[in-house]
């Protein structure tokens, strides 16, 4: 004689009759597109304040990101945990002049990154070329490779401008709702 498994008995019936009562309710009152929002509102304002960036320094620029990560900046208040392996991040700061050498390895270490990611311009030389525009080696901007979503200007910047250009980068984020809305649930959405 086979055993054909626990009983749930009256609780079964009873989860099962409440689960499909709430379904209806939800159709009835047309609340399934609001929770929606809430939802998607929920994921782009923990995206905007949650940014993990990972830093490409090709240049002099770097060395003042660097100095944003000390303690006297404080980018964790911010919400945004520097880390130096590209596959847990999903900002990427370049920062320096983009050279030929560069423009081959960019797209690589933007296909480490996981979904969703950005990309940040830092200082003249990633935003348009700066002093060394123009030379055998240095290509024009980092926008000639990748897609960029913000731009911070300046020549080394200062870590409050790249403080800044993530308080604006978390604001895109926040604004757009993420990038939640824009991939439909056939390719792979989360909602």
């Amino acid at each position: 004689m086979t055993d054909p498994g626990p009983r749930f008995g009256r609780s079964r019936a009873l989860v099962e009759w409440s689960g499909s009562v709430g379904r209806r309710m939800i159709r009835t009152l047309r609340l399934d597109r609001p929770m929606e929002r809430v939802k998607g509102g929920t994921f782009s304002w923990s995206q905007a304040r949650s940014l993990w960036p990972a830093t490409a320094g090709i240049g002099c620029c770097s060395l003042q990101s660097l100095s944003v990560r000390g303690p006297r900046w404080d980018p964790e208040g911010l919400g945004a945990v520097f880390q130096d392996d590209p596959e847990g991040c999903d900002v990427l700061l370049v920062d320096g002049p983009m050279t030929r050498i560069a423009r081959m390895e960019l797209p690589d270490l933007l296909a480490r990154m996981g979904e969703p990611r950005w990309v940040s311009a830092m200082g003249s030389g990633a935003v348009g070329g700066g002093v060394w525009n123009g030379g055998y080696a240095v290509l024009g901007g980092v926008d000639q490779v990748v897609p960029v979503d913000v731009y911070v200007p300046g020549c080394p910047p200062t870590a409050e401008a790249v403080l800044l250009g993530l308080v604006k980068l978390s604001e895109r984020v926040r604004d757009t709702g993420g990038p939640y809305f824009h991939v439909p649930p056939e390719e792979g959405g989360l909602l």
